[in-house]
């Protein structure tokens, strides 16, 4: 009994690492943002800062640039551009993420404005001063890459005349000087405008799957099949629980309202097809039989109640 209690405490570890979906994250992957402006913006720079914004708010699990190019690119598709739902449906079925990011910059310029302080010195005029103003218009889709529907349209802008502190590091990625300083404060302003409405779809990921529910179609006592695939939102390294329907409530009218769920099983995903998985069973109190349902496991595997 302690050795199967080690092992699934090993296994759930090994599951924490390698996939941000075992504890509910939706994993994501961020497009290079394609320049719409005719300024030469630069498209990467603006993602990876959307990429560090999105991190920090710890809602995702972000696939890394250098394993999304070498995938994109095997398949002969660019890991730039601003794509549509069917397109970004293709990609993240690829990279194995939930959403992809994908968007463009419309507006990328700065504006200068100014004039001279006369000083009382003589022949000299004055000394010339002026304020740099930049502006920044994001536009960003985030695609199921399930379904291919666009979960979010969403269009902001940012402007900035004086840099920010702690965006140093992007001033050269912008330009040179001032006005790189205060083109990386206004994408700065537009990208914390757009953190929070992609945040949002991490309550449309959880309710898509604690609402789904598949089937054992190959029983077993060590691995098992079920009728949910990548098509249907199921990665590598994910919980289920099997569970068997209990009593049943009933309104008046005899329509179900709920039945109990007696669970008797978890499985983590070891081999995901489209239309199916295979899993292993870390939990069980006997072996499973086909026709038994199967769901997403929120929480840790070992407080799931088997049997109760």
């Amino acid at each position: 009994m302690f050795r199967k209690r080690t092992l699934a405490c090993v296994l759930f570890l090994l599951a924490l690492f390698t996939s941000g979906t075992a504890w509910g994250k939706p994993r994501i992957a961020i497009l290079e943002f394609e320049d719409k402006s005719g300024a030469g913006a630069p498209g990467e720079a603006v993602a990876d800062m959307l990429t560090t914004e999105l991190f920090n708010t710890g809602d995702f699990t972000i696939l890394e640039r250098q394993r999304m190019d070498a995938v994109l690119s095997e398949q002969g598709l660019a890991s730039d551009g601003y794509v549509d739902g069917a397109t970004g449906a293709r990609m993240g079925k690829l990279l194995g993420v939930d959403f992809l990011i994908t968007g463009a910059i419309t507006q990328f310029k700065t504006e200068t404005a100014g004039g001279v302080v006369p000083l009382p010195l003589g022949s000299f005029g004055g000394v010339a001063v002026g304020t740099h103003t930049a502006y920044v218009t994001l536009d960003v889709r985030a695609i199921n890459s399930t379904t291919g529907e666009i979960l979010l349209a969403a269009r902001e802008q940012g402007a900035a005349n004086a840099t920010v502190g702690g965006l140093a590091a992007y001033g050269a990625a912008f330009g040179g000087g001032k006005t790189g300083g205060v083109l990386a404060s206004a994408v700065h302003k537009v990208v914390t405008k757009i953190v929070p409405r992609i945040a949002a779809l991490k309550d449309t990921a959880a309710e898509a799957l604690s609402d789904a529910v598949f089937n054992v179609i190959e029983g077993g006592n060590v691995m098992v099949a079920v009728d949910g695939g990548s098509a249907a939102g199921v990665r590598t390294g994910q919980y289920l629980a099997a569970f068997r329907e209990g009593k049943v409530l009933k309104d008046m009218q005899g329509n179900v309202l709920d039945a109990e769920k007696i669970y008797t099983a978890v499985l983590v995903v070891r081999e995901v097809k489209p239309k199916y998985s295979k899993c292993e069973i870390i939990r069980a109190q006997k072996p499973l039989s086909r026709g038994e349902k199967v769901e997403f496991l929120r929480g840790s595997p070992e407080d799931l109640p088997i049997g109760k």
